[in-house]
């Protein structure tokens, strides 16, 4: 009972909630693994991912990511179509949301802050192990809703860029040329051979010659002469975690604020809320989508009358 109440009083508390949200929304463009050559890119990005380019001038853009080769890129803005050369591009930054790290800052500011709530009743450890579940929901729905900039190349200080090899990413000038910008590293892969095997993993490497997956029997590589098909596993841990939130809020808001003891109703939304994000990303663990990507599917266009007693014309579907 004591821990129950600890728990109403930190998440009624909206200042600890805004103070956490605070801390997920600090810029966060740095990374230690920012690419120094522009050709790897392929393998950092996909198509129609929110991009921020920055060029040697210091000016910026942000838009969809619509095409890159090996010597340029270009993006989608609101006043139209940008492209940059390899030669302009200082760095470059893609959106995503840190799931792990909102689930890991949220359960270590709710423990402290449950531990330091119930240790005049010397209970500290209680308090902490009560409140951190709590904070990871909060984390992770908050991780999900707000997104960040994640620093993902930064062209070297003396502008002279990395000589290409044959083991580079050379993507655009193979049979995969599609394949580099629908595919990232330790993305979850289903590649077929010519022959029909099938082997699953996680994609280690990528060139213009082969591909290589971690699988559980060890490290397996692909000629783009045997390749047949290859197939990319999504989870929509965002999308659950999203939704499992705001079914989570939705019921503690209702429970809480229509219930006997409606002095509850600014707690429950919350950690009703939280529960709910932590169930919503397991269920996105457990569930996946599987798409072709290569060879790319064959998109199709029919024209089909459309005769009815009241009306006729022409029925137009595309398929892919």
């Amino acid at each position: 009972m004591q821990t129950s109440h600890t728990l109403a009083a930190l998440t009624g508390r909206t200042v600890v909630v805004s103070v956490f949200a605070l801390m997920l929304l600090a810029p966060s463009h740095g990374s230690a693994q920012a690419l120094q050559a522009f050709e790897d890119l392929a393998l950092r990005v996909n198509l129609d991912d929110q991009l921020q380019l920055e060029d040697r001038s210091g000016a910026k853009a942000s838009g969809r990511l619509t095409r890159l080769t090996r010597d340029d890129i270009a993006i989608q803005t609101d006043a139209g179509e940008k492209r940059f050369t390899s030669d302009t591009v200082r760095e470059v930054a893609v959106r995503g949301h840190a799931l792990r790290k909102g689930a890991l800052i949220g359960a270590g500011v709710f423990a402290v802050l449950g531990a330091v709530a119930v240790s005049r009743h010397g209970n500290a450890g209680a308090g902490a192990f009560g409140a951190a579940p709590i904070g990871a929901g909060v984390g992770l729905a908050i991780g999900a809703l707000i997104s960040h900039m994640r620093t993902i190349y930064r062209a070297p200080e003396n502008g002279v860029s990395f000589p290409r090899s044959r083991d580079a990413i050379g993507v655009q000038a193979s049979l995969l040329e599609d394949l580099g910008l629908r595919v990232n590293l330790d993305d979850r892969l289903q590649v077929e051979d010519r022959s029909g095997a099938k082997a699953s993993g996680r994609l280690t490497r990528l060139t213009r010659d082969d591909i290589a997956i971690q699988t559980g029997a060890g490290e397996k590589h692909f000629t783009r002469d045997t390749v047949h098909q290859v197939a990319v596993r999504h989870q929509p841990l965002r999308m659950a975690t999203l939704i499992g939130a705001g079914a989570g809020a939705a019921y503690g808001a209702v429970a809480g604020c229509t219930g006997p003891r409606r002095e509850e109703c600014a707690d429950a939304p919350i950690m009703a809320g939280a529960v709910g994000a932590g169930l919503g990303l397991a269920v996105g663990a457990l569930i996946h989508r599987t798409t072709i990507v290569y060879p790319e599917p064959e998109k199709r266009t029919f024209v089909l009358p459309a005769i009815s007693r009241d009306a006729v014309g022409v029925r137009v579907s595309r398929r892919w």
